[in-house]
């Protein structure tokens, strides 16, 4: 029974450190497209007194002529009176970002885009732009928050555990310490309990993967988010298997070299 317990933490541990890679990976992925989306979405307008074909100013990649037509119209028939084919009105423009600007960086755009000469005025929605860059970067933390300590206490749940069948095994490797075995042939015992807890650990983590990124909520999720959203799991499946080889053999040789 204690035999069975000591493979069951193992490949907890472990599945718990993939799980979490996993997550973090799809998360990450899942906020750069939303990301990607506000940008899209987002634009600043500029009231300006002559034409702009270009502001040489980092972080724009579009300039967009706004047509006010319609507008003049609406107002032509809202006031018969005026002729506003004789008043001169200014240029309204777009301005498409490169990416999420931070409220500094927002800020010190609408300055020095006020500092040309030609633009009267500058919209930039701040407040708005500002709680969501502010919760995306809320987000990011936490998830790698989350992802740091969930995996420093993964490895350190693994190394306990592989000491535990280290002592089981001691006397064995004293022996073929003491007839000079090669380092690799001294620990193949506790390298082989790693690396059979590491395949099953994998193979549950694709399951439970798999079922999470399929289920209702999360589809939910991202049809709320209004991305397209696409997981490539040979890619993500391939990542947590060398992941997980990986941790087993760093945890077996930290373990194997220690003289506890």
């Amino acid at each position: 029974m204690n035999y069975l317990k000591s493979h069951i933490t193992l490949i907890l541990a472990l599945i718990s450190i993939l799980v979490s890679i996993f997550l973090f990976r799809i998360f990450t992925q899942v906020l750069k497209l939303y990301e990607s989306n506000i940008v899209n979405n987002y634009s600043i307008v500029v009231v300006s007194d002559t034409t702009i074909n270009n502001l040489n100013l980092p972080n724009i990649k579009e300039i967009e002529k706004i047509d006010i037509t319609k507008q003049i119209k609406n107002l032509q028939k809202k006031y018969p009176n005026i002729d506003f084919s004789n008043i001169k009105l200014p240029y309204f423009y777009k301005l498409k970002l490169k990416n999420l600007p931070s409220p500094v960086e927002l800020d010190n755009l609408k300055k020095n885009l006020l500092n040309k000469p030609y633009i009267k005025k500058v919209l930039t929605h701040s407040t708005s732009q500002t709680k969501i860059y502010n919760l995306l970067m809320l987000l990011k933390i936490i998830t790698k928050t989350f992802m740091f300590i969930t995996g420093i206490l993964g490895m350190l749940l693994i190394i306990k555990q592989l000491e535990v069948w280290k002592l089981l095994h001691s006397e064995r490797m004293y022996i073929m310490e003491l007839f000079g075995a090669p380092f690799w042939i001294k620990g193949a015992a506790l390298f082989k309990i790693a690396f059979i807890d590491s395949f099953v650990a994998i193979i549950i983590t694709l399951f439970i993967s798999y079922f999470i990124t399929n289920s209702s909520i999360f589809q939910n999720i991202i049809n709320e988010l209004n991305i397209s959203f696409a997981i490539n799991y040979i890619k993500e499946f391939s990542i947590l298997f060398v992941v997980s080889f990986a941790i087993s053999l760093i945890s077996s040789i930290i373990v194997v070299a220690s003289k506890k």
